[in-house]
């Protein structure tokens, strides 16, 4: 990744909760910037217009949720709903928790990328860092896994969504993906499901790839 690429990359990442109860908030900052600019209680469509922009504008941008983006599914039927290998042997997707983040990040992320496809319909959306680099534009859709000792003691939404985009920011220019992400078994990808609901080509091996993933 050259400096070019890092001069143009923007990065952004939301904390998944209830828009009703105020729970949703997103942070956002230039790749090889130091300020950043945290947005909570905020609108999803706040966030939604944000995006657009950059995109609008050519500006690679990385868009991070955090929330399961995908999750194992072992031919073991005895092994259906245990962690993954990024889970740190606790099943953060599937306990009452995550799985309730996981319903409603899902409607979340497809709304946002609904609206992404009603208003740039030529944008790429990728799955993977690699697809990603090799482009060098549209968007890429990451799992900020901010759990555990990791989330803000305050239990602030917008520190999480901060924590995430700083953990994304900190790994560039290397890929930031969390390496025990290879190891989930037969993995089913959320994101990919969301991607083709909104109405964007992804290739059908997408269905079946981990995403990035990045931990704190």
């Amino acid at each position: 990744m050259n400096d070019d690429w890092l001069r143009k990359l923007e990065v952004f990442c939301a904390d998944i909760g209830s828009i009703a109860g105020g729970k949703f908030a997103w942070a956002r900052r230039h790749a090889t910037s130091d300020e950043e600019e945290v947005h909570a209680p905020s609108s999803i469509a706040a966030l939604a217009g944000a995006v657009i922009f950059q995109l609008e504008h050519e500006r690679p941008t990385a868009l991070g949720v955090e929330m399961p983006l995908f999750v194992p599914v072992p031919e073991d039927f005895q092994r259906l709903g245990k962690a993954r290998p990024t889970d740190h042997m606790r099943p953060a997707w599937s306990q009452s928790t995550g799985a309730s983040v996981m319903a409603t990040g899902l409607v979340q992320l497809a709304w946002l990328l609904d609206r992404v496809r009603q208003t740039c319909p030529l944008t790429a959306v990728h799955l993977s860092w690699q697809d990603f680099c090799a482009a060098r534009s549209g968007l890429l859709i990451w799992e900020a896994f901010v759990s555990g000792p990791d989330k803000d003691p305050d239990k602030s939404h917008e520190a999480d969504a901060r924590i995430g985009l700083e953990a994304f920011c900190a790994r560039l220019p290397d890929d930031p993906t969390d390496s025990r992400a290879a190891d989930v078994e037969r993995p089913l990808s959320l994101a990919a499901a969301a991607a083709l609901w909104a109405g964007f080509g992804v290739p059908e091996e997408g269905l079946r790839a981990p995403t990035v993933l990045v931990r704190p």
